[in-house]
């Protein structure tokens, strides 16, 4: 096994980093693998697959982390989310309908 194809598969199977690579560098990377005959041809495509794959199930992991803190962080600062705003809205708007009449 190469070099680069250990890189690969290192990062594949850890998981860490993938999201970082770029779609047109991990074809690049696989392209070379391939052509060096590291993989099969036929191996090239579902190998480049399976990185993809793993790359956006890790960058969606991280941002919903990522989201999952910062609301934790907003709640503990004790300010108004979005949903807070949106239902005092529509309680003033409700308040202000009662007022005319």
């Amino acid at each position: 096994m190469g070099e680069l194809e250990q890189l690969l598969r290192k990062l594949f199977l850890s998981g860490l980093g993938v999201f970082a690579l770029t779609q047109e560098k991990i074809e690049e990377l696989v392209e070379e693998l391939a052509k060096k005959g590291e993989i099969s041809w036929g191996e090239k495509e579902d190998f480049l697959g399976e990185i993809i794959k793993r790359g956006k199930e890790e960058k969606a992991e991280v941002e919903r982390k990522i989201g999952d803190k910062v609301e934790e962080m907003l709640s503990r600062v004790n300010i108004a989310s979005k949903d807070d705003i949106e239902r005092l809205e529509k309680k003033i708007d409700e308040l202000g309908k009662k007022r005319k009449t």
